[in-house]
């Protein structure tokens, strides 16, 4: 099994523990979900970040959020999220010209 960390904050928890307590806990799974995929996407953000600045390894960004490198890249490509050339700066240029490297 695979385990992820998601920060939430103290008083949302409590909140959703309320709603339980006075029997509202119908639609408490669909309010967990949904504050579980939006602390994913907070965490692939930042972990995005991190490899778009050349910081971490795709592998290393899988692992953090449990996921294989596979899975990752696919889902960074529904996202519309580069996975290649990253941190890729363009050739120097002068005075307008594009300077190939020898």
């Amino acid at each position: 099994m695979v385990k992820v960390v998601v920060p939430v904050k103290e008083e949302i928890l409590r909140a959703a523990e309320r709603r339980k307590a006075v029997g509202m806990d119908e639609g408490i799974a669909q309010f967990l979900a949904e504050l579980i995929d939006l602390g994913f996407e907070y965490r692939l953000q930042q972990l995005y970040q991190r490899f778009e600045d050349g910081k971490i390894s795709l592998e290393y960004f899988a692992n953090e959020l449990g996921l294989g490198v596979r899975d990752l890249y696919a889902a960074l490509e529904r996202r519309g999220l580069a996975t290649s050339n990253i941190g890729a700066r363009p050739s120097e240029t002068d005075n307008g010209q594009q300077i190939t490297p020898i």
